[in-house]
């Protein structure tokens, strides 16, 4: 009894410590701890105490430890069929020890009315026959179990002969344990309830086995552990030999890149390894050979990695699963070269061992692949369409456009994010724009429309909804941090450029105007556009409308531009209006239009509207400008008084003759005759604008008074002193004529009309006192009178030379002090021959 309370003790302090593994209640479940601690409670444990009231309670406990057995032999692996066979034959021996019990038991104890009625409702178990047993001994087969199975089979010939092969199943072991474990338990049934002692007997057998099978289970599950790690690193070791160049080529031909990598993994590693042994220190030729075949299947796996990159967006779709094994094949590359130098070799026998950098390289493919997609769209022919340019930036719009929205649909989910493949493409495509477009600029000198075209489609449609900010295409593609498309220096080349082709295009316009107005207008015959009520042709709404659209255009661009082709345009029109107003002055001296007056009013209308438009329209300060049709318009005065001259001047030469003296008073009188053609000539000016209308009338009539004063002072005629009195009325009635006929015209010119007047005085007075009043009254009225002009107007009058120096004498510094107003020169304009009459 001591022994076994020893025993159970022992088994109940192994029982408690937590690090033991044989324990029974560490390794059963949870729901079958009840059976363990049935096993381990004081009734058996305790020798002292009562005998159990039950002997079937007691049996139930030794059957409940059986039951127990399975769930730690479940645990041997199913790969160690030896170990399985020693836990076969200490288990075998254990049963026969518990028969051998039953059997003494039933021939020499008496079994009590309580151990009948348990026997009565266990199952017995008959002896096996002597075929029935196998070679040891044992049963080969149980009886049927309480839930209709008949499982164990320890005879059967896979764990009877050690010599044999091992178990086919590795599971199948392991159910011939556990089965023998249920015929433990039925075998126990049959024990008389009246042997206590046989049950703490065979309790503290079976829990010594429980612990030596725990114990075993758990030194075998260390040790396979430790195998299985042994084995890894084995595994690491020991690689499959790789396959030969020649095979490894066309795995990659047939783009089956992962295994190809692997292949050439190998090689690389074993002839690093055949390096690093100096096994070439006599053959190097022998390495590079070698290594020269490594590098070459590198390049030709990158090669096919390229193409399958560049044939991502081409027709039909995109391959998904060959870009998904790129991926594969990029990142198992990375795996294999962890620890490489950043600074990789590109070829040769240099780059063996270090890392491929096949990220860069899908990179790059990327950027080839942009390029070589924006090569494949059309560019119409520069020779038949002028629009060409525009309609390649269009074709390349629409190409790229659909190309993004492939990657953001289609090809970005093949891909892991840290590949950024959108950003990637993007940018692929933008620097495949750039290089594409700076080409453009240097193969081709563009004109305007080009030109603009180009900077239109960077400025405005680049990074507008109608191309990368498309609306399809966010949020992925983003335009924020994109540089611009052509670099500081083409970009203000393709400016200036633009300007200049402006300010050609302008200057082009504007001659085609000239020669339009040269062949279309002055060479018509019929009324001119001049003799409408407000006479002007279209020259100023063309200038200004081609003006206009230039600075449009421009501002589309930028604000910059806008104003510095503004500035050529206008200098253009400065230098086109004296280039008209020449070209017409010089045609109408070759033909002497008869309408030129008309045509002249029209032009100066339009200049004048011109002036006003850019200024108004433009917001232009136009004093330039001012100048510039200031300048042309005293060019046409002076031509129309040329004209003028040309028809007055035969009738104003007759002043002071005996024919003037004749005819005056006359509708034949000369001065009437001046006075109509002037008014005949000078009738197409009531249509020019104010204020140039004023300035035209006054022009012409201080020409008359001008003219008529010139011949006066260059009379040669002789009188007697009665005759010039005469003379003197004649020339009032003159003066009188030509304010009249001037007045009729428009102008407002009264301070020339005294100055025939004064003159007449001084002509028909007789006393001497009298002239010198008069010639004060002429020096305050016209303070630009010089003294040879009251030294020739005196010698009209036949004074001496003494008395004409004395009178003039005394008038000099009269007219100093006195100043002239503005246009209010007379005298000053008059030029006298070098040599006149004195007497």
């Amino acid at each position: 009894m001591e022994d076994n309370k020893t025993g159970v003790q022992e088994a109940d302090t192994e029982g408690e410590s937590p690090s033991e593994p044989g324990s029974p209640e560490k390794c059963m479940e949870s729901k079958d701890s009840y059976f363990a601690a049935q096993l381990n409670s004081p009734t058996l444990n305790d020798a002292g105490d009562k005998e159990t009231k039950s002997p079937k309670e007691a049996f139930i406990r030794v059957l409940s430890f059986s039951k127990g057995i399975p769930k730690s032999i479940k645990e041997i692996p199913a790969k160690e069929p030896g170990f399985l066979r020693s836990s076969k034959q200490f288990a075998r021996r254990s049963f026969q020890q518990i028969e051998g019990h039953m059997r003494a038991s039933k021939r020499h104890s008496s079994v009590p009315e309580e151990s009948r009625e348990f026997q009565d409702d266990s199952i017995q178990k008959e002896p096996p026959s002597e075929h029935q047993r196998g070679p040891s001994g044992s049963p080969e087969k149980c009886t049927e179990s309480e839930d209709g199975s008949c499982e164990t089979q320890l005879n059967s010939p896979p764990l009877n002969d050690q010599e044999g092969k091992e178990t086919a199943s590795p599971n199948k072991p392991l159910a011939t344990v556990l089965s023998f474990s249920r015929e433990i338990s039925k075998s126990v049934k049959a024990i008389s309830g009246n042997e206590s002692g046989l049950l703490r007997s065979s309790k503290r057998f079976a829990n010594r086995s429980f612990k030596w099978i725990e114990g075993r289970v758990h030194a075998h599950k260390e040790s396979r552990k430790a195998s299985e790690e042994s084995g890894k690193t084995e595994d690491k070791c020991v690689k499959k030999e790789p396959l030969s160049v020649m095979e490894i080529n066309k795995l990659i031909q047939t783009r089956q890149l992962l295994e190809a990598f692997e292949n050439i993994q190998g090689l690389e590693t074993e002839l690093l390894a055949e390096r690093d042994a100096n096994k070439y220190e006599d053959d190097p030729k022998g390495y590079t050979v070698k290594a020269k075949d490594v590098d070459l299947l590198y390049d030709h796996i990158s090669k096919v990695m390229r193409q399958i990159v560049q044939e991502t967006l081409d027709p039909p779709g995109i391959d998904e699963k060959a870009l998904t094994s790129l991926v594969t094949l990029i990142e198992e590359e990375e795996k294999a070269h962890p620890e490489a130098s950043t600074a990789t070799i590109s070829s040769g026998p240099a780059a063996l061992g270090s890392a491929r950098d096949w990220r860069e390289l899908w990179k790059d493919a990327v950027n080839q692949s942009a390029k070589g997609r924006l090569c494949k769209v059309p560019v119409p022919l520069k020779d038949d369409d002028q629009s060409w340019l525009s309609k390649h930036l269009g074709f390349l719009t629409m190409a790229v456009k659909e190309d993004l929205l492939k990657v953001k649909l289609h090809v970005q989910k093949c891909y892991p994010r840290d590949y950024n493949v959108c950003d990637t493409y993007v940018g692929a495509f933008h620097k495949a724009l750039s290089e594409h477009l700076h080409g453009i600029l240097e193969e081709n000198s563009l004109t305007l429309t080009e030109s603009h075209a180009l900077l239109n489609w960077i400025t405005n449609i680049y990074c507008s909804e109608d191309f990368l900010g498309h609306v399809d295409l966010k949020p992925e593609v983003k335009t924020e941090d994109l540089p611009s498309l052509l670099t500081a220096e083409a970009l203000v080349k393709l400016k200036n450029d633009y300007i200049i082709a402006v300010k050609e295009k302008t200057k082009m316009c504007l001659d085609n105007i000239l020669v339009l107005h040269t062949k279309s207008k002055w060479d018509l015959d019929g009324q001119p556009e001049a003799l409408q009520s407000q006479p002007c042709s279209s020259l100023s709404l063309d200038i200004q409308m081609m003006v206009g659209q230039h600075k449009k255009v421009a501002g589309l661009i930028c604000d910059r531009l806008e104003v510095a082709v503004l500035d050529v345009s206008l200098k253009e029109v400065m230098e086109f209006v004296p280039r008209f107003e020449k070209a017409f002055l010089e045609w109408d001296k070759e033909n002497d239009h008869p309408q030129f007056v008309e045509l002249m009013v029209a032009y100066i209308n339009d200049f004048q509207d011109l002036s006003t438009g850019l200024e108004r329209n433009f917001s232009l300060s136009g004093q330039e400008l001012e100048r510039t049709l200031k300048d042309a318009m005293l060019n046409y005065q002076k031509h129309f008084l040329h004209k003028l001259r040309q028809k007055t001047q035969p009738m104003l030469k007759n002043i002071l003759s005996r024919q003037w003296v004749l005819y005056s008073g006359t509708p034949d009188s000369f001065i009437q005759k001046a006075v109509s053609a002037t008014e005949e000539f000078s009738k197409p000016l009531i249509h020019l604008k104010e204020p140039i209308h004023k300035d035209f009338l006054h022009e012409i009539h201080k020409y008359l008074v001008k003219e008529y004063i010139m011949q006066t002072l260059k009379s040669k005629s002789r009188r007697r002193r009665r005759k010039w009195e005469e003379v003197g009325k004649l020339m009032k009635e003159d003066a009188s004529i030509i304010h009249n006929s001037m007045k009729r015209l428009g102008s407002s010119s009264d301070w020339l009309f005294p100055a025939i007047l004064h003159m007449a005085d001084i002509i028909g007075e007789k006393k001497k006192r009298n002239i010198k009043d008069c010639l004060e009254k002429l020096s305050r009225d016209y303070p630009d009178i010089r003294r040879e002009h009251i030294l020739a107007l005196l010698a009209l009058r036949g004074w001496w030379r003494n008395t004409r120096q004395s009178m003039a004498d005394q008038i000099d510094g009269l007219s100093e002090g006195l100043e002239t107003g503005s246009n209010r020169t007379l005298f000053a304009e008059i030029e006298l021959p070098n040599t006149f009459r004195c007497f």
